[in-house]
């Protein structure tokens, strides 16, 4: 990605409209494959990075195609909306209050009311589909920043709804199991990861005694959640995509490219984060304190080493990262 003037913001913005713009393969639509107009999407997401400040509307035209979200029945969200509180809405509440409670341009745009229906929302629609889904789906601590940037970027409720519930289903169903599998799966692959690609920082972290079940997530103690989300866990920021990791803009410019290339490469956007603090940590005789401050997160450089970092990787090890968010049998 590359910083651009506001001309060529503009022309970028031309760019991604004229792909918008194009008719889709009902083809695609149907078999699932990936569509010319997608890879185009995937690329320029890639290289250049939405330009939102240049057309707003473009975040949320491609994440609704990148998630696949083609049915939009405002009908069966207000059905769910009508049911009223879902039988774990104090649950809920007890999150929903302070979820990027420090970021000023959220709270002006998302009310606690509007996680709060969502999520309701979501909680029944995985009680009307436990017959036909192969997991089942309630509500776990840490949903509520998940569905964060939904709200945030889409231009309805219905459209954050949607766009959710299908991130969740298909994207990453074992982060949000109540065991979080998919999460301490997450967490066991960043150290394989990070011992390939740094053997030498991985050896000293657990010279310290440190693995990523400990230090993986300075979130909690971050300004941003002043609470922690799963108390004693240090895991927040691979269940949540770094969503918990100021500022927000940065975060959303990071879930374009998860959203385009999977959110299984969040594990390497962590280990990008660690390596950018490398220097740091090697000299500290208490990393563990450097670790749990990670600084405000800049997407670029972060997506740039995970780019990277892929190739690093032996074949068998990143399918095994591709698959562990939503795979069952996998071991």
């Amino acid at each position: 990605m590359v910083s651009s003037s506001p001309q060529s913001s503009a022309a970028t913005a031309h760019s991604f409209n004229k792909i918008l713009n194009q008719p889709r393969s009902s083809k695609s639509k149907r078999s699932g494959d990936v569509d010319e107009g997608t890879k185009k999407l995937r690329r320029m997401i890639l290289v250049e990075g939405i330009p939102s400040a240049a057309d707003p509307t473009l975040r949320p035209r491609i994440w609704k195609i990148l998630l696949r979200v083609d049915d939009i029945s405002a009908g069966t969200f207000l059905e769910y909306v009508a049911r009223g509180p879902c039988e774990v809405r104090e649950k809920i509440r007890n999150d929903t209050f302070r979820t990027l409670a420090t970021d000023k341009g959220f709270k002006e745009r998302v009310r606690e009311d509007m996680l709060v229906r969502l999520l309701d929302a979501f909680v029944w629609r995985s009680h009307d589909r436990q017959e036909t889904q192969q997991l089942g789906f309630t509500y776990v601590q840490g949903m509520n920043v998940l569905a964060a940037p939904f709200l945030y970027t889409m231009p309805s409720e219905l459209e954050a709804f949607f766009c959710f519930a299908k991130f969740i289903e298909e994207c990453c169903p074992l982060y949000v199991q109540p065991t979080l599998e998919g999460v301490h799966r997450g967490l066991k692959l960043l150290d394989r990861c990070l011992k390939i690609v740094d053997p030498e920082l991985f050896a000293y972290l657990r010279m310290k005694n440190l693995s990523a079940e400990i230090y993986a997530f300075p979130c909690l103690s971050s300004s941003y959640e002043h609470h922690s989300v799963v108390d004693n866990h240090y895991f927040i920021a691979v269940l949540t995509l770094c969503a918990c990791t100021p500022p927000l803009d940065q975060v959303l410019q990071l879930w374009d490219f998860l959203l385009a290339f999977g959110v299984h490469l969040n594990v390497l956007c962590v280990i990008a984060q660690l390596l950018l603090m490398r220097d740091e940590v090697m000299t500290s005789s208490s990393p563990m304190r450097l670790l749990r401050t990670f600084p405000p997160l800049e997407a670029v450089p972060v997506i740039g080493i995970a780019v990277t970092l892929v190739r690093d990787l032996p074949p068998d090890l990143y399918d095994e990262l591709v698959r562990h968010p939503y795979e069952i049998n996998h071991t």
